[in-house]
């Protein structure tokens, strides 16, 4: 369902989704895949449908690069980063079971980070080359504050690449509460934000990025989902 802000959502919305990811987390504790060292990926899939969309080239080159992804998860496309040529790969995500989780698998990495806590408030990092996120913080933050945050942290001419799911049919843009349901049948509500291509082109030049392509991507016969893969570029001083 459609939802209106809240006062104080900002708050309401980054503690309501690190509920959830939490509880994800502990459900995912007994696979040993989430608490010991993992193994990197030889690519970024940019949607949950493996080859379907473009891969570590939407980005580029990482070499010598200051990276960070945003809604990371348990640290798999940060340590990518890290482990093909950037100079610092930061991983931030709201959930503190998450961020242990990625920090057992790939903190042993050079040049990796990771952060609890709402990008839009402890993103700090100055002059980054990238800033990505897979169906993470731009998908879960409202986008009018933080968009701004990450233009502010890039470099002029900076990418910021991202994907989201776009609104299935019928649906209304804008604040939704969903839920997700864990192995036992609990629901949890998480809390997205949802709009078209047209809209992420119109709040992305808003705040003063440029040359932004938008790909959406189809998901398998049958399925009521749309990805949204988009890349765009801070704008010169």
């Amino acid at each position: 369902m459609k939802d209106q802000m809240p006062p104080g959502g900002h708050t309401v919305d980054a503690s309501v989704n690190a509920r959830a990811w939490n509880h994800i987390a502990a459900q995912d504790e007994a696979d040993p895949a989430v608490s010991t060292p993992g193994e990197v990926p030889r690519t970024i899939e940019w949607t949950c449908w493996p080859g379907r969309g473009p891969g570590a080239e939407w980005i580029g080159d990482l070499s010598r690069t200051r990276v960070a992804e945003l809604g990371c998860g348990t640290g798999e496309h940060t340590a990518y980063a890290a482990e093909n040529g950037a100079r610092l790969a930061v991983g931030v995500d709201v959930a503190d079971q998450r961020i242990a989780q990625a920090r057992a698998r790939f903190g042993h990495l050079p040049a990796i980070d990771f952060k609890v806590g709402d990008a839009a408030e402890i993103l700090d990092e100055p002059r980054l080359d990238v800033c990505f996120s897979i169906y993470g913080a731009l998908w879960y933050a409202e986008p009018t504050r933080l968009i701004p945050v990450i233009h502010n942290r890039l470099r002029p001419g900076g990418i910021l690449a991202f994907s989201v799911n776009a609104p299935r049919d019928g649906e209304l843009p804008g604040r939704r509460v969903d839920n997700l349901t864990l192995t036992g049948g609990a629901r949890l509500p998480v809390i997205h934000y949802s709009y078209g291509a047209d809209a992420w082109r119109r709040l992305l030049a808003e705040c003063g990025f440029a040359d932004t392509q938008v790909l959406p991507i189809e998901g398998p016969d049958g399925s009521p989902y749309r990805t949204l893969v988009i890349r765009t570029r801070r704008g010169a001083d």
